[in-house]
C-alpha cells in the first residue's frame, strides 16, 4: 500500500481507520455535521489517491427489517 496523504485535522484514530479500510479494500463513507467540517475535502483527497470514498448524501441507504422465512 502506498503512503496515503491525509489532512492534519483528522484524529489518529480516524487516520488509522482510513488506512485499515484502504488496506482491506473497503469503501469509505464520510459523514458529519452540516457545514465546513472537511468532509468534501477529505473525500476529494481520498478519491485523488484512488480510494473509493463517498459522502453520505451521495449514497442511497436501503434498510431491510423484515426477517426472511426459511
Amino acid at each position: 500500500m502506498k503512503k496515503l496523504i491525509l489532512p492534519d485535522y483528522l484524529t489518529k484514530k480516524q487516520k488509522s481507520d482510513i488506512k485499515r479500510a484502504v488496506k482491506d479494500n473497503i469503501p469509505i463513507i464520510v459523514k458529519g455535521k452540516q457545514g465546513a467540517t472537511g468532509k468534501t475535502t477529505l473525500v476529494d483527497m481520498l478519491k485523488e489517491q484512488g480510494v473509493v470514498a463517498f459522502e453520505l448524501w451521495e449514497c442511497q441507504e436501503i434498510e431491510l427489517n423484515k426477517l426472511l422465512r426459511k
